[in-house]
């Protein structure tokens, strides 16, 4: 009995281990289709991301504390974070037009939000 008890163990860690290597697989993929992702859409930018932080600091009146690409978009748009009287606002800019598309405060736990009009 012990000898099935060892072939069973075994099969188990190698089981975890094949299950392992797939799960760091499909990870490893899915951060290189994000960063192709990413790059496609930063190279539509038509304006900078300096400049993208320029309008974000203009338009809530603080200074950036962070700045990226708003991933989570289907068009290039810029994700600053605003530092102005404690408070941090996240900031969307259109990186085609450089026009604020969003504004809304992140230290309240129910987001208020203020949409541009042009």
């Amino acid at each position: 009995m012990n000898k099935q008890y060892h072939k069973i163990l075994t099969a188990l860690f190698t089981l975890i281990i094949i299950t392992g290597s797939a799960v760091n697989m499909a990870q490893a993929s899915e951060s290189k289709d994000k960063e192709a992702k990413e790059l496609t859409l930063f190279s539509q930018a038509k304006i900078s991301l300096i400049d993208a932080i320029k309008a974000a600091e203009k338009k809530v009146g603080g200074k950036a504390m962070e700045a990226e690409l708003n991933d989570e978009s289907n068009t290039v748009q810029f994700e600053i974070e605003i530092l102005k009287d404690g408070k941090i606002h996240e900031v969307i800019v259109d990186g085609i037009t450089g026009k604020i598309l969003k504004v809304s405060l992140e230290d309240e736990s129910s987001e208020s939000s203020e949409k541009e009009k042009d």
